[in-house]
């Protein structure tokens, strides 16, 4: 399935199937990710990075089927996307970006939020900026604001358009008529549901994290499972480091009381060695 995940998520689940979803396929051997699917009963894939990679994916799985999720038009995408990113970079004021974007870049969330970083970061580069070889999460030392990494993504939103109609071209090139869906939300259940083979639904569609809605990715992320390990291993690094900072700048305080004699201690039996 590719696609976005404001209205996959959701959807699927109420048609029974059982979802692989987000991050947690990573970048590893695509037949360990099979095997996973088969071992967990996975029945659809979405979001990144599984619709960036769909293509081997597609064809490490028989008789699969697509749904290809289009917009009413490449400018109504685009304006969703840069949106999007606009929003989330934005999220955490300042100083807090450049904080986040600190803790990051030095390791200190947790392994799985470490791991769905750099998926973000390869995602970004090599599916939808077209192999920019710029660093985006974590940004850069010297970008201090949200506004800035937004100016330094703004000359790559036109390689992303190009992408995602290119994708679009790829998709109905490789997959067969028979076994591919091309589908608007604005068309309801009965599309899917007769290319799926499900009965339709007599709720409507769902529609998860809508172009500026800020709360689904703090439900669902920040203040989810994902959020709140990362936070517990941020907190235990910022203490361990207020720690080794207490520890040194004691042990300094020592020594400058006491002319330094613990340090030229070891340096007079250093010298003693050689």
């Amino acid at each position: 399935m590719r696609g976005n995940c404001s209205i996959h998520k959701a959807r699927i689940k109420i048609l029974c199937f059982l979802i692989f979803f987000a991050f947690k396929i990573y970048f590893v051997i695509l037949e360990k990710v099979i095997e996973e699917y088969k071992k967990h009963g996975f029945q659809v894939n979405q979001d990144v990075p599984g619709n960036v990679y769909w293509e081997a994916l597609y064809h490490a799985s028989p008789n699969a089927k697509v749904i290809l999720t289009v917009r009413d038009s490449t400018e109504a995408w685009k304006k969703s996307f840069v949106s999007f990113l606009k929003q989330e970079n934005s999220r955490w004021g300042n100083p807090g970006f450049w904080i986040l974007h600190r803790l990051i870049s030095l390791g200190w969330t947790s392994p799985n939020m470490h791991r769905a970083n750099w998926t973000t970061q390869e995602v970004m580069k090599k599916g939808f900026f077209r192999n920019c070889d710029q660093d985006f999460y974590p940004a850069p030392w010297t970008v201090f604001t949200a506004d800035q990494l937004i100016k330094i993504m703004q000359p790559y939103w036109e390689a992303s358009v190009d992408q995602y109609e290119a994708q679009i071209r790829r998709v109905k090139e490789v997959v067969p008529k028979e076994r591919l869906l091309i589908w608007n939300v604005k068309d309801g259940w009965e599309p899917v549901c007769k290319f799926l083979g499900k009965p339709v639904p007599n709720i409507p569609i769902p529609h998860d994290n809508k172009t500026g809605d800020t709360e689904f990715i703090r439900r669902t992320l920040i203040d989810g499972p994902p959020g709140k390990e990362a936070q517990e291993w941020s907190g235990w690094y910022i203490k361990k480091a207020f720690c080794q900072v207490l520890f040194v700048g004691g042990l300094f305080i020592y020594e400058k009381k006491t002319n330094f004699r613990l340090t030229k201690s070891i340096f007079n039996f250093a010298k003693s060695k050689l």
